[in-house]
């Protein structure tokens, strides 16, 4: 039983403080504590305590002195076994527990300096420890093992003897094959984060955070999701000849339905040839493409990014640019959709489209209940006064909110 001159609730502020200590020290009963007694309880529970007076404001205790009375007196011996008693909590040797910590944290990227030999590991080793992506996981060595093996079968990939290449290397054909599981390697897992950083340092360029660029440098690599889950969605796109694609989209220009493209047409077809004469509106949302096909509007092909373009929308948008065409971008004024557009008008040679700053505060007056401008700040690089006006306003004006004027806009400058 704790001896009550040890166990005084007046000494817990006492207590603490010798913890602390204590738990710094590794669990060693050295150095000591200056104490500050507040009340005459206190000051006469750690002179009971100490066995010596406290009469001063500050009162310094020698750890191991503390811990020795504590064995020879209180009955269950020293501060390793006093203080779990009188604070209900186990001690925690700190340095064991930091030294575990690092060591814990150093594994997987020493295993990943073992595993990977190339010139470019450094890279990439010095990068997972910068960002602590694996530190704290049970199965990071497991992730690590993982991203080795995947590195290592895209360079015998690339090193296979002419003709022994099978066809592009599907990512989740990869997965499934060299991890057991086709989805390892999805975009969002820790795993896919790792090798793209692996990809990036084999590449010595930077870790690309945009969309397609990751899938950019996958493509690199001679890999690709698939060559049908990656699709953009065009309305009243005809090609000069195009073979079957060709074929399929006049029909479906005549009918009027909007079309879903596929990296697998492309690959068939080779460089896109537009019909001259047309126009292209290039959106940001579906729903604005599906307004103007319901509308019929003669003299116009839409093609939508949904977002940040894949790579099946920039080869298209390439193809696009580079026969002439006359390509008129409208996005979300948002500071994601800016920094879409921004891309857009750089890669593609797209004009801004109704994305004025006066455009903007048209669209904030019609729509009360915009949504409120949210991450990082972009600013827009064809109107300086846009980005002064959204930082002003701090609200956001969607496509849809103003589909009713780019709709009509359309209708207007329809050859």
């Amino acid at each position: 039983m704790t001896p009550a001159w040890v166990a005084d609730p007046e000494l817990g502020r006492t207590w603490e403080r010798v913890r602390a200590r204590f738990e710094r020290a590794g669990l060693q009963a050295q150095g000591y504590v200056v104490l500050s007694p507040a009340t005459r309880g206190e000051r006469q529970a750690v002179a009971a305590l100490l066995g010596r007076p406290a009469v001063r404001a500050r009162v310094r205790v020698d750890l191991a002195g503390l811990d020795a009375r504590l064995r020879e007196r209180s009955g269950i011996g020293g501060l390793a076994e006093v203080l779990p008693a009188v604070t209900g909590q186990p001690l925690l040797d700190r340095p064991a527990a930091r030294a575990q910590q690092l060591a814990s944290r150093e594994a997987p990227l020493a295993l990943a300096g073992e595993l990977v030999t190339q010139p470019w590991a450094d890279r990439w080793v010095a990068g997972l420890r910068s960002t602590g992506v694996l530190t704290g996981r049970d199965d990071a060595e497991d992730i690590v093992r993982a991203a080795a093996a995947v590195m290592a079968e895209l360079a015998q990939e690339t090193t296979d003897p002419p003709g022994q290449h099978r066809h592009t290397l599907s990512r989740v054909e990869l997965a499934a094959r060299l991890l057991g599981d086709a989805h390892a390697l999805d975009r969002g897992t820790v795993l896919h984060h790792v090798v793209v950083r692996a990809l990036a340092a084999a590449r010595d360029t930077a870790v690309p955070t945009a969309a397609r660029e990751v899938e950019e440098l996958w493509a690199g690599a001679g890999v690709a999701p698939d060559l049908l889950s990656r699709t953009c969605l065009v309305w009243g796109l005809r090609l000069v000849d195009g073979g079957p694609l060709g074929a399929r989209l006049a029909a479906s220009a005549r009918a009027g339905d909007p079309v879903h493209l596929t990296e697998w047409e492309l690959r068939r077809t080779g460089t896109l040839v537009p019909e001259p004469g047309i126009l292209v509106l290039v959106c940001e949302n579906p729903r604005v493409l599906e307004a103007v096909a319901q509308d019929g509007i003669p003299g116009w092909a839409v093609v939508c990014t949904s977002g940040e373009p894949n790579l099946v929308v920039d080869r298209l948008l390439m193809d696009l640019a580079a026969a002439g065409v006359e390509l008129r971008y409208h996005g979300d004024l948002d500071w994601p959709g800016v920094a879409i557009a921004n891309r857009a008008m750089m890669r593609y040679g797209a004009r801004p489209w109704l994305m004025s700053a006066q455009d903007y505060l048209a669209g904030v007056s019609r729509s009360a209940s915009g949504p409120a401008l949210s991450g990082g700040e972009v600013e827009p690089g064809w109107d300086p006064d846009l980005g002064a006006a959204m930082r002003s306003h701090g609200r956001g004006v969607h496509e849809e909110a103003v589909l009713d004027t780019l709709l009509q806009a359309v209708r207007d400058d329809s050859p």
